[in-house]
C-alpha cells in the first residue's frame, strides 16, 4: 500500500515546485535559477547546480525551497541514495529544515504562501514516506504517506492556472486505477479515494511533458515507466527515453532506461554501444542492468545462449535484489534463464525460473509471456 501512498505524494517530483509561489512565482530572475538548477542536476553537474542554488540563497534564505533543493541534489549525487549510507543523514536534516520553513508558509494565512507550503509538504513527506519503506519501516512510511496526501489533494483542480500541476494530477488519476490491479490487496482502501481514470492520467502526464515548467523531466520518467510495464508500448518507452538522453547526456541513470527501451524493441546494437554511456558506474544498479542488457542482446542478437546464460546468472547472483530499481532485472533475467532451460530441453528448471519471476514483476507482458508458457506446460 505505501508505494500507491509515495505515487500520490509525487515522490521525487519537483513538478509545482513554483508553480503556485507567492514570492518565486513573481521573480522571473529566480524561476530562471531554479530552471537552470534542476537542468544540472538531471545533467549530473552538480557544481554547477551548487552555485546557482547559493544564488537563490541570497533572496530567499528562509524559503523551503533552498533545504528542498539541496536535498533533491544530494539524492542524484549520490544515486540511489541508500538510507544506511552516511549521506542519508544530511538528506534528511534537509527535509526536516524544508518541512519546518513549508509550515511557516502556511501560517502566513495568505493564499499563495498556503499554497507553496502545501506542495513543499507534500514533497518532502512523499519523500520521507519513500525512505522509510524501502528502508522496511512500513508503518512510519505510511505515515508520512498519509500526511503528504492530506496536503496533495488541495491541488487538484489548479492544472489550468499552474501546468505543472498537470504532473500531479496524471499520476493520482493513473496509479488510483492501476496500483489496486497490480496490487489487489489495496482495492478496500482505495474506497477512501477519488476514483481515478487511466486515460486521462496518461494525457495529464502527456501535458506536463511538454508544457510544465519544472515537472516535464519527472513526468517524462513516469511515463517510460508506465509505458514500459503497464501499457506494453515500448515504442513510446523509447520516445521518452530519447528525449531524456538528449537532453540530459551525462546522467547515466537515463542511459540505463534508454538502453533497456532499445533492447525490448529489438534495437540491440544500439543498446550495446550506448552501454559505454555508464561503463564506469559501479553501483549495484548499474552492473545489474548493464549484465541484464547484455544477457539480452547475447541471447537475442547474437544467438548465444551460453553467453547470455552468463549475464543472466550474474544478476540474479548479486544477491538481494533492490526494490526500487534491481527488481526488474531479477525478473527479466529469472525469465531469460527459463527461455535457455526450455531450449535446452530442462523443462523443470525453465518453469522454476518462471515463478521466480512471476512472484516479483510488474511488467504486463513478461507476466503474459510467463502464462502463457505455465499454461502451456500444464501449470
Amino acid at each position: 500500500m505505501i508505494r500507491f501512498f509515495l505515487l500520490l505524494s509525487l515522490l521525487v517530483n519537483l513538478g509545482g515546485l513554483f508553480t503556485a509561489s507567492g514570492q518565486i512565482l513573481k521573480d522571473d530572475a529566480a524561476k530562471q535559477l531554479s530552471a537552470q538548477a534542476l537542468d544540472k542536476i538531471y545533467n549530473f553537474q552538480f557544481a554547477e547546480a551548487k552555485n546557482l542554488i547559493a544564488q537563490l540563497e541570497k533572496k530567499y534564505a528562509s524559503h523551503p525551497v533552498l533545504p528542498f533543493f539541496r536535498a533533491y541534489l544530494l539524492s542524484w549525487e549520490r544515486f540511489p541514495l541508500d538510507k544506511n549510507s552516511p549521506a542519508f543523514s544530511q538528506y534528511d536534516l534537509y527535509m526536516q529544515d524544508a518541512v519546518k520553513k513549508a509550515k511557516i508558509l502556511l501560517e502566513k494565512g495568505d493564499e499563495f504562501f498556503t499554497l507553496e507550503g502545501n506542495f513543499f509538504l507534500t514533497m518532502c513527506y512523499g519523500l520521507l514516506a519513500l525512505h522509510e519503506a524501502e528502508s522496511g519501516d512500513f508503518m512510519q512510511s505510511v505515515g508520512y504517506g498519509k500526511k503528504s496526501y492530506h496536503y496533495m489533494k488541495k491541488g487538484f483542480g489548479l492544472e489550468e492556472r499552474y501546468p505543472d500541476m498537470h504532473f500531479a494530477t496524471g499520476l493520482y488519476r493513473y496509479y488510483a486505477v492501476q496500483y489496486p490491479e497490480t496490487h489487489p490487496i489495496a482495492k478496500p482502501f482505495m474506497a477512501f479515494f477519488p476514483d481515478g481514470n487511466k486515460t486521462r492520467g496518461l494525457w495529464h502526464l502527456a501535458r506536463a511533458s511538454s508544457i510544465a515548467q519544472f515537472s516535464h523531466t519527472e513526468a517524462k520518467i513516469y511515463l517510460l515507466v508506465i509505458y514500459a510495464k503497464y501499457e506494453q508500448n515500448f515504442l513510446q518507452m523509447v520516445s521518452y527515453t530519447q528525449q531524456l538522453v538528449s537532453r540530459y547526456p551525462q546522467n547515466p541513470f537515463f542511459w540505463v532506461k534508454h538502453c533497456e527501451a532499445l533492447a525490448f524493441v529489438g534495437r540491440f546494437a544500439e543498446a550495446e554501444l550506448y552501454l559505454a554511456q555508464f561503463q564506469g558506474r559501479t553501483e549495484n544498479l548499474y552492473r545489474s542492468a548493464r549484465n541484464f542488457i547484455l544477457g539480452v542482446v547475447q541471447e537475442k542478437y547474437y544467438k548465444s545462449d551460453d553467453k547470455a546464460a552468463q549475464f543472466y546468472q550474474n544478476v540474479v547472483n548479486a544477491g538481494k535484489y533492490d526494490k526500487r530499481y534491481t527488481i526488474d532485472y531479477f525478473a527479466f533475467a529469472y525469465a531469460g534463464l527459463a527461455r535457455i532451460a526450455d531450449r535446452r530441453g530442462q523443462i523443470e528448471s525453465a518453469k522454476k525460473y518462471y515463478k521466480e519471476a512471476q512472484k516479483i514483476t510488474e511488467y504486463e507482458s513478461l507476466k503474459a509471456e510467463i502464462e502463457a508458457y505455465l499454461k502451456k506446460k500444464g501449470q
